[in-house]
């Protein structure tokens, strides 16, 4: 189509401002956030387009000031607040100086979701009902141990200015997403207790807030949401809350916050990463162990993750608990362990001889010590079940002197082979264990069997298994179909059926649990536990 161009200077002036405010319109349009859309239940704090809602102040600065003074200093941060947070495209953002963003209005229990995007060297939190904080770090801050209650390593989330040595204060896994990305966070808080979710992953399971500004105090039954400014740019988006209904708070405080361990994040050899938790079952008389060891394929997790639940009814029981912090695959490979999975398996077993030395100290009953965990963990929990025992009695190491066998153990979505052969047989649309290995994707790690039948041989706990060896228990949520292709591949049943083939060949229990399973004796995990461990002496 041919379009005329104009030829008078007024008509192409006309144009010409006709063009620039469409550009304008259309600048506009883009720049500005669409309006919020908040989930079912919930209503936005932040509207995307302006800070309604919202005003300046740092509640550090104004804690001991009174009077005047007090009454000026929240005066010149509610000016100041727009000098240093401003909105962009839907997103609340502060370069990291000046007042906290904080909301006018105030609330009692609350769900709030929040998503966050930093950067490196950010230090910043969320404030409840006014206090410090769900706490956000750069996680790849290297962990100073002159400071060693300052842990950005273990990731955001925890309750930063909890006391030390609490649960809760630090997260219970990292799960932080890398720098550029979005960080998405659900917060629940039902009187002073807190349940942070960071990504998916629940990081702080219902642990009480200490009240900040009055030491010993009732935490505050409402206070307004403060977005911290500290060291760094940091976004903010898509901020709604809901308020949790008092029959919804009822249900919710009806399961008591986790027992601070005993004896916290000790250590049982030089890396940061090999600790232990130890809850002490009371009893005139020594009590048997549940080492539990985390799963998350050698990768992630945390050391509450698949306990919770149990610790409690544990406990009860007589069963004093231990849960282990291992070195994970890249940091094993940083130490230049070969192959990479000897780093947590012999982590666990190091852990379970220091337990061991403690036995006294602690009133342990040393023959009574069974393993437990989910995923990687419980592949773990087999190793070690299985493994002759790796005690050196000739070790000027006492620890190294202790045994590493086991009474039994007792796992959930188990992976009972390190072998891809195998692996691909039984399950044909297999896709973990190369990272074991340190060589990447299942074909390649396939591919490189023969290269590594040494590694197989030592670190696969279907290959240990030999008549001496302990009773296990192998639970599963989902029936087997050996030889066709699973939706969950890396834990199905059909390793269990395996291994239960060959613990029976080599006359070894194994009690296998799955939906419709023939012959099953003990419903659960932890029904197994604690019929084991409680079971009289013979």
């Amino acid at each position: 189509m041919h379009l005329a161009v104009p030829s008078s200077p007024s008509a192409l002036r006309l144009v010409t401002r006709l063009i620039l405010t469409l550009a304008a319109v259309a600048s506009f349009a883009v720049l500005r956030a669409a309006e919020p859309k908040p989930p079912a239940g919930f209503r936005a704090l932040f509207n995307g387009q302006d800070l309604t809602g919202w005003h300046g102040l740092n509640p550090h600065d104004t804690a001991k000031l009174t009077g005047e003074k007090r009454d000026a200093k929240l005066a010149q941060m509610r000016t100041e607040f727009a000098q240093h947070w401003r909105v962009e495209q839907g997103e609340l953002v502060n370069s990291g100086t000046g007042p906290y963003a904080t909301t006018a209005e105030d609330f009692g229990d609350y769900e709030l979701l929040i998503e966050y995007k930093t950067v490196a060297k950010a230090d910043s939190g969320i404030y409840l009902r006014g206090h410090p904080q769900v706490q956000i770090w750069d996680k790849n801050q290297i962990f100073d141990p002159k400071k060693p209650d300052r842990r950005p390593h273990l990731g955001s989330g925890g309750l930063f200015n909890n006391p030390p040595k609490t649960l809760g204060r630090d997260p219970i896994m990292a799960a932080d997403k890398p720098f550029g990305q979005w960080n998405t966070v659900r917060i629940r808080q039902i009187g002073a207790r807190v349940w942070v979710t960071l990504n998916t992953r629940l990081v702080v399971e219902g642990a009480p807030m200490e009240n900040f500004w009055e030491k010993g105090k009732p935490f505050p039954a409402r206070g307004p949401f403060m977005l911290q400014t500290h060291g760094g740019e940091i976004r903010w988006r898509a901020i709604y809350v809901r308020d949790i209904p008092a029959d919804e708070a009822q249900r919710e405080l009806a399961t008591p916050p986790l027992p601070n361990p005993s004896q916290f994040d000790i250590a049982y050899g030089p890396h940061p990463k090999q600790l232990i938790h130890f809850w002490k079952a009371e009893s005139t008389t020594p009590t048997p162990l549940l080492l539990f060891i985390h799963g998350g394929g050698w990768q992630n997790g945390g050391r509450l993750s698949g306990l919770s639940a149990m610790l409690p009814e544990m406990l009860k029981r007589g069963i004093s608990v231990a849960s282990v912090e291992y070195r994970f695959i890249a940091e094993a490979t940083a130490d230049n362990v070969s192959p990479p999975v000897k780093g947590p398996l012999h982590d666990a077993a190091r852990a379970l001889q220091f337990i061991r030395s403690q036995a006294a100290a602690w009133n342990l009953d040393k023959t009574r010590i069974a393993a437990s965990g989910g995923s990687a963990g419980a592949c773990t929990s087999l190793w070690l079940a299985f493994h002759p025992d790796l005690a050196d009695p000739a070790s000027a190491d006492p620890i190294a002197r202790e045994s590493t066998r086991l009474l039994a153990a007792a796992v959930n979505g188990a992976q009972t082979t390190l072998d891809p052969q195998q692996m691909k047989e039984w399950t044909p649309n297999s896709t973990y264990g190369g990272h074991a290995f340190a060589l990447g994707k299942f074909d390649n790690f396939l591919a490189q069997r023969a290269t590594i039948l040494p590694w197989i041989a030592e670190y696969s706990p279907y290959a240990l298994v030999t008549r001496d060896d302990p009773p296990v228990y192998l639970f599963y949520t989902v029936a087997p179909a050996l030889g066709q292709p699973q939706k969950d591949p890396t834990h199905t049943s059909n390793f269990g059926v395996k291994l239960q083939e060959h613990c029976r060949a080599n006359g070894v229990a194994c009690e296998l649990v799955y939906p419709g399973a023939p012959g099953v004796k003990h419903a659960t995990t932890q029904d197994y536990l604690i019929a084991t461990l409680t079971a009289p002496r013979r």
